[in-house]
């Protein structure tokens, strides 16, 4: 005779492992997912706040482009104010009243 309680004893060991291994790579997965996200937004952070420290420099030593570290800016200046792009996009837009 084939004892029956000790199979199905097995089994649900066997499944209860496996749900909780499930569990554990669903938290793994949503934490290494939530790092990978703040670090992108770290170096966006840390982009930005490169690209104003060279367009501090730009308008502070009264140059029109200004390049440094890979980083490329350009200083518009009118009646109206100080305009800083950087890749064609306006970063800062200062007007006077």
């Amino acid at each position: 005779m084939v004892n029956i309680k000790r199979r199905s004893l097995r089994g649900y060991i066997l499944i209860e492992s496996l749900v909780a291994m499930a569990v554990l790579v669903l938290v793994s997965s949503l934490i290494l997912e939530q790092i990978n996200t703040n670090r992108r937004l770290m170096a966006d952070n840390l982009h930005q706040q490169e690209v104003l420290s060279v367009a501090t420099m730009a308008v502070q030593t009264k140059q029109d482009q200004l390049t440094l570290n890979g980083i490329a800016v350009t200083v518009k200046r009118s009646q109206q104010g100080i305009t800083v792009y950087e890749s064609g996009k306006e970063i800062i837009h200062v007007s006077k009243q």
